[in-house]
Order: C-alpha cells, then sequence, then structure tokens
C-alpha cells in the first residue's frame, strides 16, 4: 500500500474520530445542562399554569375530604400557604433520589394539625382515629396532585446521566483534540487539515440535527411518562424542548462548518 493511501485512510479515520468526539461532546453537555439540571427542570415543573392545573385537581378533591370529614375544604387548602412550591420540592427529590410523590409522615402530620387546629378552635368533638385517618386521605390527595408518581425511570436516567457525563464529555473531548494533533502532526498541509476538520464537523453537526429531528418524530418523550397528566405533558415538553435544542445546535455547528469550509476553499482557489 503507497504511503499516499494510507494517509488518505488514515485522515478518514481521523475525520470519523473528531465527528464521533463532537457528538459524545456536544451531546452529553447538552443533556447535563438541560434534563439533568434542577435549575432547569424545576423551571418547568414550577410553571404557573402547571402549578393552576394542579391546584385547581386538588381543590376539586378537597371537596370530596369535607364531604367525608365534616371538616371545611379550605382547612385542607390551607397547607398550600406553608409549603414551598409543591413543583420545586419534587424536582429537587428526583434530583436527591428521594420520594417524589411527596406524600411522607411529615405531610399527614400537617394536615392533621390543620384538623386538630380548625376542631379544637371551633369546640368540635371529634375522634382522635378519624381525625388521623382524614389526615392520611388528605395527605394522598395532596400526593397524587402535586407530586410527581412513576419517576423511577426518570430518577435513574438522571442519575446514571449526571454520574456518567464527565466520562462521556472528556472521552469526547479527548477523542477531538488528540484527532486534531495528528492531523496538525501527520499532515503539513494547513488546507487540507482544515479541510478534514470542516467535514468532520459537518458530520457532527449533521448526527446531532438527524438525532434531534428523528427522536421528536418517533416521540422518544413518550417513553419517559409519569403521573398525574400535567407533569407527563410538562416532561414530555421539556425533553423536546432539548431535541429542538440538539437539532438547532447541529443546524449551526453544519452551518459554522460549511461556511468555514467553503470560505477556506475560495481563499486556496485564490492563493494558487
Amino acid at each position: 500500500m503507497s504511503l499516499t493511501k494510507s494517509r488518505e485512510i488514515l485522515s478518514v479515520i481521523l475525520t470519523v474520530l473528531i465527528a464521533l468526539g463532537g457528538i459524545l461532546f456536544f451531546s452529553s453537555s447538552l443533556i447535563k445542562y438541560t434534563l439533568c439540571s434542577e435549575a432547569y427542570m424545576t423551571k418547568i415543573f414550577s410553571s404557573d399554569s402547571l402549578y393552576s392545573q394542579c391546584k385547581d385537581n386538588f381543590t376539586d378533591r378537597t371537596a370530596v375530604i369535607e364531604a367525608r370529614s365534616g371538616i371545611p375544604a379550605g382547612v385542607f387548602e390551607t397547607i398550600l400557604n406553608n409549603r414551598i412550591p409543591a413543583g420545586k420540592t419534587a424536582v429537587q427529590r428526583i434530583f436527591t433520589g428521594n420520594n417524589a410523590s411527596l406524600y411522607d409522615e411529615a405531610l399527614v402530620d400537617e394536615f392533621e394539625e390543620l384538623c386538630l387546629e380548625y376542631l379544637n378552635g371551633n369546640s368540635v368533638k371529634y375522634d382522635k382515629e378519624q381525625v388521623h385517618n382524614t389526615a392520611i386521605y388528605a395527605a394522598e390527595v395532596y400526593s397524587d396532585c402535586f407530586g410527581i408518581q412513576n419517576c423511577g425511570r426518570v430518577q435513574a436516567f438522571i442519575s446514571n446521566a449526571n454520574y456518567q457525563y464527565g466520562k462521556y464529555a472528556s472521552t469526547g473531548l479527548l477523542i477531538l483534540t488528540v484527532s486534531i494533533a495528528l492531523l496538525l502532526i501527520l499532515f503539513t498541509k494547513k488546507d487540507y487539515v482544515l479541510r478534514v476538520i470542516y467535514s468532520a464537523f459537518t458530520a457532527t453537526g449533521l448526527s446531532l440535527f438527524l438525532i434531534g429531528i428523528c427522536a421528536l418524530i418517533f416521540g422518544i418523550a413518550n417513553e419517559l411518562m409519569v403521573e398525574p397528566h400535567h407533569y407527563a405533558d410538562a416532561l414530555t415538553r421539556s425533553v423536546n424542548i432539548v431535541l429542538i435544542i440538539t437539532s438547532v445546535t447541529g443546524a449551526v455547528i453544519t452551518a459554522l462548518a460549511i461556511s468555514g469550509s467553503v470560505s477556506q476553499y475560495k481563499k486556496s482557489k485564490h492563493n494558487q
């Protein structure tokens, strides 16, 4: 095999490696700073419209609690004034690996205190066990309305992605830098090196663009379903936003690489 042929094969391999390194670095970084970002997810799950849906659902169901217990619905609804926004708390628990449904003994105790405060304040006779059971039911209703149910897959994905990010991003960056360094060492013609780099980044950009578009078309966001439905809708929306960002990022990288390649070609032609 001639030296020229060997160098051509080597340049193709380095082009592929640069493209793969770019895909690995950009995709892992996009996921890390969006879906795996507590700030990003909190913004999605703490929106006013989402909170209103949760609150309306809770208000409707407190009427049922009132009918069962005789305690006014407003007593249970005061819980909303005493707690951190539920969406924010649920997201915090997802990222810490805790129970994102928001149901716990502390919530039961809080509802029980509200019930006892109302009953004692109005000199109403009550059965302590019945009040406790009412508090348990109220906590379950609150959990159903404001908590995030069936989010085990989401928690596992976020935990794994955050844990693996450093490895993926650093590997991608290492592949990029080593491949470009080898190009500069093995090939003395600057125009040729730039052409290879531009080709590699064009492949990177097109790959990211197609990954985002295909994932949107095939509805990959629907695979991470949670409950209730308004949280599922919010999660789907957040994933789709990331896929759109991925596609846009890919399109920008492609456009810049093609622009650079065309500019370099014109410059080399002019110098000839």
